[in-house]
């Protein structure tokens, strides 16, 4: 998962100061009562239940899995649990399991390779992912399959699947830094991946299913990179009046608004994005239409930007930022969750900061996440929160490391939890 929010967010904040607020505590369960002295443009207050929500990343399930077959599958189980349990005992009701992270499976695919270290299992019979739908639901937890849409990893050896039938090496998929991805803009690859939701969707009862801030990577501003050469100018030769940038902005979000179909035909099962805090980057780097699918029906059920950041941070304060977000149009249908940098207590150096204060902040501070979470709490726009990432809550069992300091993550994680449990 990426924290590369801080070193690409360049453009300057906008967002307007935070505005004056009176707040009523209550159980983690329960709402904050907000009164605001200024009416925002976008004002649209969230009447539903607040999301507490944790990402549980591939490399935390690499270690559950790894080196075990099906003689350990009751210690694996075991540890499922843990997490499912641990997550309760926080206060959150929601995990982000991720299911997919290269073009892989932490289930029982007919389309996608079991993922490296859980293969031995998968190939024994344990299906991951439907364990920890039970252990999840059993504890009245909520758990969404989190997908990496176009990250394919280290090995371009497809599955010998119709799925993958004619792939295209720089067409459909690239090479990029020693890793491959899919093309956006190829059509095989936007079935491909609708595909595995469906598989998804039609074979565990999840609740949602989740993508976080992998788009586009480096390209060309105004014109195709060498993979796209091909299926920009077949495009054109049709008629297209696109140009390139607006053409991957669409490409991006057909891949969204079908995924969000296929999501929907499961029963109460919701479709979100976790993108970049940035929406200028978004738009222009990622070329991640966040504005358009916010403002419009059809592409998510939420939006969950990840807001890395200190409330010191030069350029990109957290209350500002979140300021910026709650401030955005957004349809009816879409909610709003924060996404907070629980990976970050207790780091020596945030360096991307900007400022002395900044990058010292982390250290500084024992409570940015507590703050972080009241001051969602008193956004009538926000529905929720989701933290980055699961391990993080258990700091106390972390090894100590020159990067961060063990201490001052102890009674950050001491202090979220005197407000985010019932």
């Amino acid at each position: 998962y990426s924290s590369t929010t801080d070193s690409t967010a360049t453009e300057t904040q906008t967002g307007t100061e935070p505005s004056d607020t009176t707040t009523t505590e209550g159980s983690a369960t329960t709402k904050k009562v907000v009164t605001t002295t200024t009416k925002k443009k976008y004002s649209k207050p969230d009447t539903g239940e607040e999301l507490r929500g944790v990402w549980v990343a591939y490399m935390e399930l690499d270690a559950i899995f790894k080196g075990k077959t099906m003689a350990q599958v009751e210690q694996v189980k075991s540890e499922i649990d843990t997490i499912m349990i641990k997550a309760k005992g926080y206060g959150l009701n929601a995990v982000f399991f991720h299911v997919r992270s290269h073009s892989n499976a932490y289930y029982i695919s007919d389309i996608f390779e079991p993922a490296a270290k859980a293969k031995a299992l998968i190939e024994g019979g344990f299906d991951p992912l439907e364990y920890a739908v039970d252990a999840a639901h059993s504890r009245g937890l909520e758990i969404h399959a989190w997908v990496n849409p176009y990250r394919i990893g280290a090995s371009s050896n497809f599955p010998k699947s119709a799925h993958f039938k004619g792939f295209k090496e720089n067409e459909d998929y690239f090479k990029s830094d020693g890793n491959y991805f899919y093309n956006p803009a190829s059509d095989k690859a936007i079935n491909l991946i609708v595909s595995g939701i469906e598989e998804i969707v039609n074979n565990y009862d999840v609740d949602g299913v989740h993508f976080d801030d992998y788009f586009y990577r480096a390209v060309p501003v105004s014109s195709p990179a060498a993979y796209e050469q091909a299926l920009y100018n077949k495009y054109k030769s049709g008629g297209g009046k696109l140009n390139i940038g607006d053409w991957r902005r669409e490409k991006v979000s057909e891949l969204i608004k079908k995924s969000y179909t296929a999501a929907h035909k499961r029963s109460d099962c919701v479709f979100g994005v976790s993108p970049s805090a940035n929406v200028a980057k978004n738009r222009d780097e990622y070329y991640a239409d966040v504005e358009k699918w916010m403002k419009n029906k059809g592409y998510l059920d939420y939006i969950c930007p990840q807001v890395y950041f200190g409330f010191k941070h030069k350029t990109w304060a957290f209350d500002k930022t979140v300021d910026s977000w709650a401030e955005m149009e957004r349809h009816d249908s879409v909610r709003l969750y924060i996404g907070l940098a629980l990976h970050k207590i207790g780091t020596v150096n945030d360096q991307h900061a900007r400022s002395e204060e900044g990058k010292s902040e982390w250290k500084t501070y024992d409570d940015i996440m507590k703050r972080s979470l009241l001051y969602v709490r008193s956004k009538p726009e926000c529905g929720g929160v989701i933290f980055f990432r699961y391990e993080f809550f258990m700091a106390s069992q972390m090894k100590e490391s020159s990067s961060w300091i063990k201490e001052i993550a102890v009674r950050e994680v001491e202090n979220l939890l005197s407000v985010l449990r019932p």
